[in-house]
């Protein structure tokens, strides 16, 4: 097992537009296996590459129960192709603003093409939470962050508990 070290808010990887994979290759695998692996270290449903520092178009999720069997998902360049028009409302949390959780209103289900680590080319359904977790990390490829879904006042605050967080966090190291 294999963790990264992750990104936390505010960081400039987190609010750019991550670059399209061009090759996979025996080192790309193993970097989405370690993206795994800090994934459920985290107790995370979802990372997207940024969140370890790594400019690409990449998400792995799992969002089975604990008690299930595992059910990862590594979706490579994904774009959204439709989208429901209902909308719902979860309570989100992120790897890179640790302890903090919002209520995002997001489509219920959407299709997303994506390429598979295999290097195939996909297309997926999906529905409710993992619908709400696919977007979440898209967002994330894209430069956008759950945060930009709240007032300015609300992020201004956030921001802030971040930084201070950050400052502390670097300090124990």
């Amino acid at each position: 097992m294999s963790t990264l070290s992750l990104v936390y808010a505010p960081a400039k990887v987190l609010e750019k537009k991550a670059l399209e994979v061009k090759n996979i290759d025996n080192k790309m695998k193993s970097f989405v296996n370690n993206m795994f692996d800090t994934m459920y270290e985290n107790n995370g449903v979802g990372l997207a590459a940024p969140q370890v520092n790594q400019s690409l178009q990449i998400l792995v999720m799992d969002c089975s129960s604990k008690d299930n069997t595992f059910d990862r998902k590594v979706l490579i360049n994904p774009k959204i192709i439709n989208q429901s028009d209902d909308y719902k409302e979860y309570e989100e949390g992120c790897l890179s603003f640790p302890d903090h959780y919002f209520s995002v209103s997001r489509p219920e289900s959407l299709n997303v093409s994506f390429i598979d680590i295999e290097g195939n080319k996909k297309e997926n359904f999906f529905h409710g939470f993992e619908a709400v977790c696919v977007q979440h990390e898209i967002d994330h490829l894209s430069g956008t962050l759950f945060t930009s879904y709240l007032s300015r006042l609300k992020r201004q605050i956030i921001l802030k508990k971040m930084q201070k967080f950050k400052k502390n966090f670097n300090k124990s190291i």
